[in-house]
């Protein structure tokens, strides 16, 4: 089951970090972003790992690399398991998912990816919204919502 999601600037600044579930605390709140930004170091890593591959290779298989978005599994810890994916404007989408659940330990890649395209799609809605600022946080109830409803039925 997801337990949080985080959409990240090119700056590395949060934009948005959700989860799911009625603790709202302090502390809970404080273990999401430090799974989150603890992610950043794998994800950043793995984009720097393909960019040097990139260089000096064809452009055909340049083009495939980057046309997969989707960077998988970038890490795990005894309860939760961590994905990436990247935009091509940089923006960072982070999908975290409890590995202690029953429903958590089988999650297929397939299922995370498509979570996370759908995110990029929701994503995209809400920033083309006019009265959205480029680089400011996300605080459309909507995009809440729905982030929400990705969460508890998709993944």
């Amino acid at each position: 089951m997801a337990v949080c999601v985080a959409v990240i600037g090119k700056d590395n600044s949060p934009l948005y970090i959700g989860g799911v579930g009625n603790d709202t605390s302090s502390d809970n709140e404080l273990s999401r972003q430090w799974l989150v930004h603890t992610a950043l170091d794998a994800l950043e890593e793995r984009l720097a790992t393909t960019n040097t591959n990139n260089t000096g290779t064809n452009s055909n298989a340049a083009r495939t690399d980057l046309r997969d978005l989707y960077l998988g599994l970038l890490y795990s810890t005894d309860t939760h398991k961590i994905y990436g994916y990247v935009t091509n404007t940089r923006i960072k989408l982070v999908l975290v998912t409890s590995s202690t659940s029953p429903s958590g330990s089988n999650i297929r890649d397939a299922e995370v990816r498509t979570a996370l395209r759908r995110l990029h799609a929701l994503y995209a809605d809400a920033i083309c919204n006019p009265f959205h600022l480029p680089g400011d946080q996300i605080t459309s109830p909507k995009f809440d919502k729905q982030v929400k409803n990705i969460m508890l039925n998709n993944v």
